[in-house]
Order: structure tokens, then sequence, then C-alpha cells
């Protein structure tokens, strides 16, 4: 009964439509939630969700709201709507496949952690859509012609390959195709993976290597994490280190390596301190965010979406790890700061309290469950709410939210 009653309420909070793109319905009438009993998925370990800290309570609703909003944001051809301006009620001009491979993941794991059958098909339609774009040719390469991302082809396969892992009962089809993506992965090993691109490529390979261990695998991951951390020392900035702290904390868990772990633990240390403190009254709606960076330097501007949900990621990841090595003083400080970039996050959600002064139709078909891309900009796009429901999902999986 406690089950059914958390499921309801929750899963009400998501008013998940029909995938499709946001439009407003006809008539201006708000569509009604449809509330659906979740499978077997870590949701039903937040019950009795009072029972939890505040911040892991708003870090539960906003995963089933953004789930949902990704959801409908994905359009019959399986590709998501980029964006959308709320002031002018118009679509955002612009596409990206290194963006819409993100997006597809973080429906994934919303899907995989509500127990959310229909978003789990809904993920799968957008990663074969995405897989459609990619081809063999003579040199390996993997060809997404809309990818701007700066990890370009590589952040693209690596992203797309785990999403496929993340997919809940993803079929052999699936699977083949991802070893596909990772062997592109496995030609660019040599040299190199770019620095940029190198956490997300890390991470997909130790995805693979669990479900399908080889030796090259291995390999590629002891000969990763012992050059990145080099790279991000000489020339440290928080997206690298917001990429490579989940990537070596992975290879940590998977072989125990104590250099692994110290990379991941130095790097996080280092990206703790670009985070707004709760305590400044400066920037009482950056708390919990991250800090801006150029030219070497932290900069004070506001906060985004985007960045904050990967350092949540990092954080979140870091975390973990750190419950082997029990280093209370790290525990208490990852912990607090999980927590706030969390607590930040959920903030940064278009809700039914801060939607109100819009017209039904419109909130609840276009607004309600998307994450803005910061204090300042209230615009929609999929790479803010693909970050933020990928940290919250991972802080929800640490440790940290209990």
């Amino acid at each position: 009964m406690r089950r059914l009653i958390l499921a309801v309420v929750l899963l009400s909070l998501a008013a998940v439509g029909a995938a499709q793109p946001p439009v407003v319905p006809a008539g201006g009438a708000a569509p009604a939630p449809q509330a659906r009993m979740p499978a077997d998925g870590p949701l039903a370990g937040f019950e009795p969700l009072a029972a939890f800290p505040p911040p892991t309570q708003s870090a539960v609703r906003s995963v089933l709201l953004g789930g949902g909003w990704l959801a409908r944001v994905n359009q019959a051809h399986g590709r998501f709507q980029y964006g959308y301006n709320p002031a002018l009620r118009q679509p955002l001009d612009g596409d990206d496949d290194g963006m819409q491979a993100r997006a597809a993941l973080a429906l994934a794991r919303a899907a995989r952690f509500a127990g959310d059958e229909r978003q789990a098909v809904v993920a799968a339609q957008a990663v074969l859509a995405l897989l459609a774009l990619t081809k063999a040719s003579p040199d390996g390469a993997v060809r997404t012609p809309h990818t701007r991302a700066a990890g370009g082809p590589t952040d693209f396969a690596a992203t797309l390959a785990l999403a496929v892992y993340e997919l809940p009962r993803a079929d052999e089809r699936l699977l083949a195709e991802a070893e596909r993506l990772c062997g592109y992965l496995r030609a660019g090993t040599d040299p190199g993976w770019p620095a940029e691109s190198a956490g997300v490529a890390v991470q997909a390979v130790a995805a693979s290597h669990r479900a399908r261990p080889e030796a090259w695998k291995a390999e590629a991951m002891a000969k990763a994490v012992a050059h990145y951390p080099a790279v991000f020392k000489r020339s440290p900035t928080p997206q690298l280190a917001a990429a490579l702290i989940p990537a070596c904390a992975e290879v940590a868990g998977q072989t125990r390596s104590a250099d692994a772990a110290a990379a991941a633990f130095e790097m996080t240390d280092w990206l703790l301190g670009l985070q707004y403190a709760a305590t400044d009254p400066r920037y009482p709606l950056r708390a919990g965010g991250f800090k801006g960076f150029a030219n070497g330097q932290p900069v004070d501007a506001p906060p985004t979406a985007a960045d904050t949900g990967l350092d949540l990621q990092a954080v979140a990841a870091a975390y973990q790890l750190n419950r082997q090595a029990a280093d209370l003083g790290r525990a208490a400080r990852y912990r607090q700061a999980a927590q706030d970039a969390a607590q930040f996050l959920t903030g940064l959600q278009y809700a039914e309290a801060n939607t109100r002064h819009f017209e039904n139709g419109f909130r609840a078909g276009v607004l309600i469950g998307g994450f803005y891309l910061s204090p300042a900009d209230g615009n929609l796009r999929i790479d803010a709410t693909a970050a933020a429901v990928s940290g919250l999902t991972r802080f929800l999986s640490c440790g940290a939210e209990r």
C-alpha cells in the first residue's frame, strides 16, 4: 500500500504526455496527469519519501518531471526538440547530435530509475535514430554531420554507447551496436582520445567491459587514467575535471586502482573550490552551483544547469568511491556539496509552483519538467535538462542522498 501511494503521488507530479514535440493543446486545457505504477526500479527504494532529506525529496520529484519532459519533447522521427523560448513561446533554432545523444542517455537513466516502460521505449527510439547517423568507413570513423560539441565524434560515440548500456533491457542488437561504437573508441586510443572527450570515452569502455570483458578494454582504461589526470594537472578546467572524475572513479571501482582513486579525489577537491557556498550572502540564487572558468581562473558568473549537472555527476561518483576509502572528512564535504548542487538544480526546473502565471495548456505541454539554462536565462534546451537529470539520478544512487 505504501508503494502504491508513493507511486501515485510522485508520478502524478510528472504529468508525462505522449512522445511528441512540445505543443500547446487546442483550447488551452491542460492534459490530465497519467499516474503509472513503476516497475522494480530504484524509485521503489525512496519510500516513504518524507523520511529522506529535503534535497533528496526534491531530486526524486525532479527526475520524474525531467524524464517526463524529455519523453514529451521527443518527436516522431526520434530526435528531441532542441529547445524553447518561453517568453516568445517559440522553439529555439539549432540542433546538435552530441546534445541529442546526451538527452537519450539522460532519458534512459530516468526510465531505469522510475521503472518507466514508456520512457524506456522512447529512449530506445532516440538511440536508434542516432545510430542511423553512424556509418562505417575505411578509417573506422563515426560520421555525425551535426555534432558541434568539443569532443566531436569521440564524445558522440561514447555517449551513445553509454545510452545503450543504460537502457533497461537493451536487446542484443543494440548491445552489438554499442560494441561497434566502442570499437571506434578503441581505434582512437592510439595515439589517444581528445582530452575533452576522454572522460566519457573511459566511461563507455568501462561499461562495455562490465558487459563483455576484453583485455583491450582493461588496457585502455589503465592507460587513460595514467595519462589524462596529468593533462588536467597541467591545464585544469572544471569541464575536464567533471568528465574525468566519474571515469577515474569507475576504473577505481572495477580495478581497485589506488592511482585512479587518488586522481578522482584530487580533481574533486579542486572542483569543489569552484562551488558557490550556501552561506555566501552575495549570491543566494547561485548557492550550490559552480562558478564559470576562463583563462585559467574562476569567474563569478551565473552557474548553469548543464555545467552543474555534470559537476554533480562527478561529485556523486567521488562520494560513492570514498565510501570504500572511508575518509570521513571527504565524506562530509562531498555529501554536502552533492546535496547543495542537487538543491540548486531542482531550483532551475519549471514546475507547478513557478509556472502558474502561464496559460495552463502551455505550462503543461511545454514547460513543466524542463530545466532552464541558468538563474539569469529562462530558456529551455535539451542539454540543460539532460545534464540535470543525469546528475540527479547519479546523486540518488551514490549514498549522499541518505
